[in-house]
Parts: structure tokens; C-alpha cells; sequence
């Protein structure tokens, strides 16, 4: 019996949109996070991928979160 959030959902907590797990908005194969990574921001949390600065795909950078 599971009775935490749905990481499945793009918002883990209703009608709240500053908070976003990550899985489900990242799109560059070379950043990988959990399951339940969160990210916080009041302005555009699905902007995440914009403030990865210094991560250099052409020579095989990952981005890791647990």
C-alpha cells in the first residue's frame, strides 16, 4: 500500500505548479534523476534544463540525481 505522491504526475501537490518532480519534464537523455526529484521555482520550474550550466554533452557529461 503505497500512500505517498504519484510520481507519475508532473505536479506532485494539487494546484500548486512551482514544484514539479524533474522525470517528468526533462528531455536531455544525458540528465538523469528519480523517481521523486523534485524542483522548486516561482517563476518556471519546468524551466529546469535552462540552469544546467557546465554540463558538456559532447564529451559525455551526465547529470545524476538521486
Amino acid at each position: 500500500m503505497n500512500n505517498g505522491p504519484n510520481p507519475n504526475l508532473k505536479y506532485p501537490i494539487p494546484n500548486q505548479t512551482r514544484l514539479v518532480y524533474l522525470k517528468n519534464i526533462i528531455n536531455n537523455p544525458n540528465i538523469i534523476v528519480g523517481d521523486y526529484t523534485y524542483y522548486d521555482d516561482f517563476e518556471n520550474p519546468e524551466n529546469f534544463e535552462r540552469n544546467v550550466l557546465y554540463h558538456f554533452d559532447f564529451i559525455g557529461d551526465k547529470l545524476i540525481i538521486w
